[in-house]
């Protein structure tokens, strides 16, 4: 049977959001990276929907992926381990990786879901970080908010606002904003913000903000942030 002609083609739109992620990514790298012999995590791979878009560069550096979902992460493992490198990650902050391992986390759609243990995670990928290393995180600011039906944005109000905190991870799971202000007073205290922007020019008026950070030296603990 043919494919109705309005019928959305998923798996299409699939591919676009990782692709476009990828760019988007990459728009904020420094100028100088090269993604030669460098170790990325994918924190919050899910089915590798952009971990998918770096297979020609597996083959010369090490992309790793991790998901608490483990039907997503058995289905990376049955496609594309190797050159992807993927495991399963708890709800609590741990990483099976020593101090100092990865040059770039990035982490899309992850903060905006992390109500309890955000500040344990937060930190746990600075650990696994290189001295410098980067890590950038997607978050949801104004271009969201009124689709939650909590009225006008209040860039000062908000700061760290969590709702349906009940919300079930197989659900989704809590849906979390952020104010700019807030990361910048937060997260800064454990890196370097290097960009912060409130949404993706690609996606305007809609689409996450996203942050691009720089791991400090100084090593914290959770309530430090």
């Amino acid at each position: 049977m043919g494919r109705i002609e309005d019928e959305p083609d998923v798996g299409a739109a699939y591919e676009l959001i990782g692709r476009r992620s990828r760019e988007r990514i990459e728009r904020l790298l420094p100028a100088d990276w090269s993604w030669e012999d460098k170790r990325v995590l994918d924190f919050g791979c899910g089915a590798g929907r952009t971990l998918r878009h770096f297979l020609a560069e597996a083959e010369r550096a090490e992309f790793h992926g991790c998901d608490i979902d483990r039907a997503s992460i058995a289905w990376l493992q049955d496609h594309f381990s190797p050159p992807l490198h993927v495991f399963e990650s708890g709800e609590r902050p741990s990483l099976p990786q020593p101090d100092d391992f990865f040059d770039l986390v990035y982490a899309l759609s992850v903060f905006t879901h992390l109500a309890d243990h955000w500040a344990g995670w937060l930190l746990e990928l600075h650990r696994v970080l290189k001295p410098d290393g980067l890590l950038f995180a997607t978050f949801l600011n104004e271009p969201f908010w009124e689709i939650y039906g909590h009225g006008d944005w209040d860039e000062d109000r908000v700061g760290m606002n969590v709702v349906k905190k009940w919300n079930p991870w197989d659900a989704g799971g809590p849906i979390v904003f952020h104010s700019e202000w807030w990361i910048r007073e937060h997260w800064g205290r454990a890196f370097e913000v290097v960009f912060l922007g409130g949404f993706d020019p690609a996606e305007a008026p809609r689409g996450q903000g996203a942050t691009l950070l720089r791991r400090r030296a100084e090593r914290l603990a959770d309530e430090e942030l």
